[in-house]
């Protein structure tokens, strides 16, 4: 009787050490999973295709903002094929379009470029303030007003999502940071 009643106590405590191993190894595998920085996102496919490979949230921020910030440079170079499109609006109307979107586009480059630097020295309060500066929708405002949905006001939109991506990562940092200091 005694020997049943130690099996099974030895069968109870091996399900309760396999539970806690097989809990540990799925926290593992989640851990290495770039999701866990894509939590906040609103396009989380997009996010982790953004920040693919990376293994901490340095990496994850700085592949995002580098992600992001060819996509500014590409639209700040194509500035001026907004004016062709807008062929149906009054000349002024498209001048002020053009320069609504020139000037947003190097704000979001200047910005994203301003970010980079603040990750590299590890100032992460300036970082959040230039991801925040560099969520600029004005020129897709303007192009949306207008009508347009040709490629370069998508891309705008795409980017706009981009540096949202960006802040979503910098929010994940922020609650993991909280998380770590109230668990002390």
């Amino acid at each position: 009787m005694a020997s049943q009643k130690f099996n099974y106590f030895s069968f109870l405590f091996l399900a309760i050490i396999a539970s806690v191993l097989s809990y540990g190894i799925a926290k593992i595998e989640f851990d290495n999973d770039t999701s866990r920085f894509c939590k906040t996102a609103q396009d989380k496919d997009l996010c982790k295709t953004m920040i693919s490979g990376v293994t901490n949230w340095h990496d994850a921020i700085g592949e995002a903002i580098k992600v992001t910030l060819s996509l500014a440079e590409e639209l700040k170079s194509q500035n001026d094929l907004i004016i062709p499109v807008l062929v149906n609006l009054q000349p002024g109307k498209r001048d002020s379009i053009q320069k609504t979107c020139k000037e947003s586009f190097e704000t979001v480059f200047d910005m994203l470029k301003e970010a980079q630097t603040a990750l590299a020295a590890g100032d992460n309060g300036t970082l959040q303030t230039k991801l925040s500066a560099a969520l600029e929708a004005e020129c897709v405002d303007a192009l949306s007003n207008a009508g347009s949905t040709f490629p370069l006001a998508n891309k705008a939109k795409e980017l706009d999502t981009k540096v949202s991506i960006c802040l979503a990562i910098m929010a994940q940092n922020e609650t993991f940071v909280h998380r770590e200091l109230r668990n002390g």
